[in-house]
């Protein structure tokens, strides 16, 4: 059973009661992220995200990490460029549910910030911006950001850089945490096997919240992110070329529109058995790593390939990628599209029964306008794509005047470079 609603202190609150299930989910997803912060506060939401763990009124550090493995679940939090996430997955056995609940409830209201917590954690984010930035997959995506979205909100780094996470201070954080952890809007989702009722009892307790905004007539960043198309070269010190491949589209979509994208990303290179999957990296050992994703926000989206390879492989690789996706625009089988459906419902059929697996879902459908779904409407609705659907969707998607290519990596050749317009 599914329940959706506001609370007399603002919160809201998705409660999904499954009879069977072995464990309860509880995730708390603050309406902040990097997107939302301003000169002398790039990194802060992620910063305070690390912090929530380091000390309550009641309780240490170590009392948090004690209390979440006593339980024999899990604890974890994450910071993207519009949403902070702290949630914990615990066995459905006696309290243990309303314990992580109360523990999150803590966290997110009297979060105390000891001076000494922060400087070892700002120890331990400079180390996580370090990873960041020696890992050639992600710096990628967050030169791509950069590029497409030029000095504005999103091309923002959730991290910051070392010079600025270096920067904050404890009295910025704790300024952060109180207007938009403490009293900022609150959605709090409950999967799997708890008592509603008691739940909703703790969470009315905490303090009276920013109402929530309206979706999709109401937009939390209402300043245009302006898309920066064409074909982009970035040098980096690794030897391998991360290429991107992005095209745009608008939001918010529909349901049937956001089921037509599912299928149509699965066949093209979700899945092992996917056109670029096997076109690059199968049939033509181009590369290792080759898949497609799409990333939406409340105001736009995109759609994108990945690849990396060998800077004497890249332009085999745009030469291959180029036809694929003329291919698909012209040539789409009905066997692929089955094949499609079948690897995402078996995805989402699996996935009615995770608790884990629905926290995400139930969010990510709220953060793009849809209303909570049972497992079974998703499935119908998924059945339901036609070939002439994702047709429709392939030839408005990928429009070549909006095509953004990103080569990251060594150095190029002018021939090769040219060769990439």
């Amino acid at each position: 059973m599914i329940s959706k609603k506001t609370l007399s202190n603002n919160i809201t609150f998705v409660s999904h009661y499954l009879e069977n299930a072995s464990s309860c989910a509880i995730g708390f997803y603050f309406s902040v992220g990097s997107r939302m912060e301003g000169e002398g506060e790039h990194g802060i939401s992620h910063f305070t995200e690390h912090l929530l763990f380091k000390g309550t009124l009641s309780r240490t550090t170590h009392d948090i990490a004690c209390t979440f493995d006593r339980l024999g679940g899990m604890v974890n939090a994450f910071t993207e460029k519009d949403t902070v996430c702290a949630y914990s997955v615990v066995p459905a056995l006696d309290a243990s549910p309303l314990t992580a609940l109360d523990l999150l409830c803590d966290m997110s209201e009297n979060c105390i910030f000891p001076a000494e917590e922060i400087e070892r954690e700002r120890a331990v984010v400079l180390n996580e911006i370090f990873s960041v930035e020696d890992d050639a997959e992600e710096s990628a995506l967050e030169e791509a950001a950069r590029l497409v979205w030029k000095n504005q909100s999103l091309s923002r780094s959730i991290t910051g850089s070392q010079k600025e996470v270096s920067a904050l201070k404890r009295e910025d954080i704790i300024r952060w945490y109180e207007k938009y952890f403490k009293t900022g809007e609150l959605l709090v989702i409950a999967t799997g096997k708890f008592d509603p009722l008691l739940f909703e009892e703790r969470l009315i307790k905490l303090p009276l919240h920013k109402k929530a905004l309206a979706y999709p007539q109401e937009l939390h960043d209402k300043n245009v992110n302006y898309w920066t198309k064409g074909t982009l070269f970035a040098k980096a010190k690794f030897t391998q070329c991360q290429l991107y491949t992005l095209y745009p589209f608008s939001m918010p979509i529909s349901y049937a529109d956001y089921c037509t994208l599912l299928v149509f990303n699965s066949l093209m290179g979700e899945s092992m058995s996917s056109r670029l999957f096997e076109s690059l990296r199968e049939k033509s050992g181009l590369c290792y790593s080759v898949y497609s994703f799409f990333s939406c926000y409340e105001d736009t989206a995109f759609w994108a390939v990945f690849v990396s390879c060998e800077r004497k492989n890249v332009l085999a690789v745009v030469s291959k990628l180029k036809k694929e996706i003329e291919s698909v625009k012209e040539n789409i089988s009905d066997g692929e599209i089955e094949a499609a459906k079948a690897h995402i419902l078996g995805e989402e059929f699996l996935g009615g029964t995770d608790t884990e697996f629905l926290l995400r879902r139930h969010q990510r459908h709220l953060a793009m306008g849809f209303s909570i779904k049972e497992t079974e409407e998703i499935l119908s609705c998924i059945r339901s794509v036609r070939k002439n659907d994702i047709i429709n969707l392939v030839n408005k998607l990928l429009a070549e005047e909006n095509r953004t290519f990103l080569s990251y990596g060594p150095s190029l050749p002018a021939k090769v470079k040219k060769e990439c317009l």
